[in-house]
């Protein structure tokens, strides 16, 4: 008697959790909420060459326009503050653009094949040269505030990941 009870008690044990675990997907209680502001890009996308050095963090605006217009000077001009904005974290950003329009003080190389899809926006790369996040640029300063905000925390919890803390 008592070793079929030990076999109830273990699988009572067993099937417990995988039942409420199922409640709590099927009920909808359980929250799928990403700590992330910005956008994951939805497939895997090499848009830089790997780098060893400590600027392993690359924020780089893409765009498919021959002329720098108005979005690629806000988009320079929003790259510009993020950078001073991480202050003494600086040494781990590096600012790229992407495309044919030339931007002022910022590394430049080709469209990628497959990156017309992010065109007008700023991509966060990490060091392997994948893109990982992308951030819509506004034509609206007010906008990209918000937008430069959002960089900031989600590459400020990236290089806190990347230290171990």
């Amino acid at each position: 008697m008592k070793k079929s009870r030990f076999l109830l008690f273990f699988v009572v044990c067993l099937v417990l959790p995988l039942a409420a675990a199922q409640a709590v997907l099927s009920f909808g209680w359980f929250s799928d909420k990403t700590n992330n502001k910005g956008q994951w890009l939805t497939e895997e996308l090499l848009l830089l060459p790997a780098v060893a050095e400590k600027q392993h963090w690359r924020l780089a605006y893409l765009t498919a326009d021959t002329s720098c217009d108005m979005r690629c000077e806000e988009a320079a001009y929003l790259q510009q503050q993020v950078y001073q904005a991480l202050g003494r974290k600086q040494d781990y950003l590096a600012l790229w653009q992407l495309g044919a329009a030339t931007a002022p003080a910022v590394a430049q190389q080709a469209l990628p094949a497959g990156a017309e899809a992010y065109s007008g926006q700023l991509v966060l790369v990490d060091r392997h040269g994948l893109g990982l996040l992308s951030y819509p640029v506004a034509l609206e300063r007010e906008l990209n505030v918000q937008t430069g905000k959002a960089i900031l925390a989600d590459l400020n919890k990236l290089l806190k990941y990347e230290r171990g803390l």
